[in-house]
């Protein structure tokens, strides 16, 4: 079959998508050829094909989505914390993520994804939640706006994924013991769209740091079994960013970081009742992607409001 598929008309394809620059990570041709490390040969590592990048490719989306034509949920709990380069890390608040996916197989090695987000923020270390929180430094109480993000066009295929902002790279798959384990990251900096000279008060500086950290891991009976296009995954986070500027710290030293774990599920029904209310009253949306048709970005949904409250205080 003829690859119809380059970075180029996929992301002429994804534009609608997209907001912001597009950030095209490459699953690096050198690890991803390095050969499978670990444990656990009797379990079928000697089936498990990563020989082309094609191969590696089924193999990394089964894991991390789906190599078929479904949607994917999973669950996600947040522990925030705040660094400000001297001591321990602060705990801070957590929040609640619900991440619903639709995948579809393009091609052997290629499949596409619209992905959808969502979360609200509760006490740290609870399913309460929360609507404001004061900020240790500054004494001032923000109010939390619902974590929105959405829907963003993907492409996995053999050279990387392709995507509007900010995107997972794959690392080297491993196999220790019975599990398969897909390692990404994100390592990036862009400009701020807060600007110290526009937004002296808020502003973390010109640019802004992201550098996460992914683990996504399934058991290996999953991955190689034929009948099933997405192995069921556990998922596990960190990241390490610039301070959001909703958060008040201006340009106060330091960043917050987040630890993320959660897995696969089966749906709404899935979750515990508390949690689920949670969704229904803070973002309902994710309970109806169908009709959730304009892109969300939740710092660019910030940035509008802080430009419009701006405004209307001049007038």
């Amino acid at each position: 079959m003829e690859n119809k598929f380059t970075r180029r008309s996929a992301l002429r394809g994804m534009g609608a998508l997209g907001a912001g620059g597009l950030i095209l990570p490459s699953m690096g041709s050198q690890a991803a050829a390095q050969p499978v490390v670990g444990m656990g040969s009797k379990y079928g590592i000697k089936d498990l094909d990563l020989s082309t990048p094609e191969a590696r490719s089924s193999v990394i989306t089964k894991v991390m989505g789906s190599i078929g034509t479904e949607e994917t949920h999973a669950f996600m709990r947040f522990h925030m914390y705040g660094y400000t380069g001297d001591g321990n890390l602060m705990p801070m608040f957590n929040l609640n993520s619900y991440i619903l996916q639709k995948w579809k197989q393009v091609q052997p090695g290629t499949s596409e994804l619209r992905h959808y987000e969502v979360g609200y923020y509760c006490d740290f270390d609870t399913d309460n939640p929360i609507t404001h929180w004061t900020n240790p430094f500054s004494g001032k109480t923000i109010e939390f706006e619902p974590f929105i993000l959405g829907p963003i066009g993907r492409l996995y295929t053999p050279e990387g994924i392709i995507a509007p902002g900010i995107a997972p790279n794959p690392l080297r798959i491993n196999v220790i013991g019975n599990r398969v384990f897909v390692p990404a990251q994100s390592i990036e900096s862009f400009p701020n769209v807060f600007t110290p000279e526009e937004w002296p008060e808020i502003s973390t500086g010109p640019k802004v740091y992201w550098d996460s950290m992914y683990t996504f891991s399934a058991n290996i009976d999953d991955v190689l079994n034929p009948e099933l296009t997405c192995a069921p995954a556990e998922i596990h986070m960190q990241n390490f960013t610039s301070w959001q500027p909703w958060l008040g710290f201006g340009n106060n030293q330091g960043r917050s970081m987040a630890r993320a774990f959660g897995c696969n599920i089966s749906g709404f029904d899935a979750l515990e009742p508390q949690v689920r209310a949670g969704f229904e009253k803070f973002t309902p949306a994710i309970f109806d992607t169908d009709n959730w048709n304009d892109v969300r970005f939740d710092s660019m949904d910030y940035y509008n409001k802080a430009k419009a409250e701006r405004e209307a205080a001049k007038s």
